[in-house]
């Protein structure tokens, strides 16, 4: 499709994107994960998967970040395309929580970011 945005166009990449990000900023907290949320009507929503050391070795980091990954990916397209920044952080319990329950909770903190 001429003209569509390509998918790693929608990913923060630079260093001060995250901290626009983490500094202007909304934080939604759950048990998996945390949701830092920024608004942008002039772009196109972008997206950032983080996961500290934290969370455990590189094999759970990567684990975790691959069920957000999946988890976003499954949302319906008018979600994942609002024009906002967000940055979605792991915690420790991503790694080990089934694809469903990451997918659950990522859901709640979507409804909780419009609120």
């Amino acid at each position: 499709m001429p003209g569509a945005i390509r998918p790693r166009d929608r990913r923060l990449h630079q260093g001060w994107q995250f901290r626009e990000v983490y500094q202007a900023g909304n934080s939604i907290h759950g048990s998996l994960m945390t949701l830092v949320s920024l608004p942008r009507p002039e772009d196109s929503g972008r997206v950032a998967y983080v996961a500290s050391r934290k969370v455990g070795p590189a094999v759970r980091r990567n684990r975790a970040k691959r069920l957000l990954r999946e988890s976003f990916r499954a949302l319906p397209p008018r979600i994942r395309d609002r024009a906002r920044w967000r940055v979605w952080i792991a915690r420790s319990g991503c790694a080990i929580a089934p694809l469903a329950a990451v997918s659950r909770e990522m859901a709640a903190l979507l409804e909780r970011e419009e609120a």
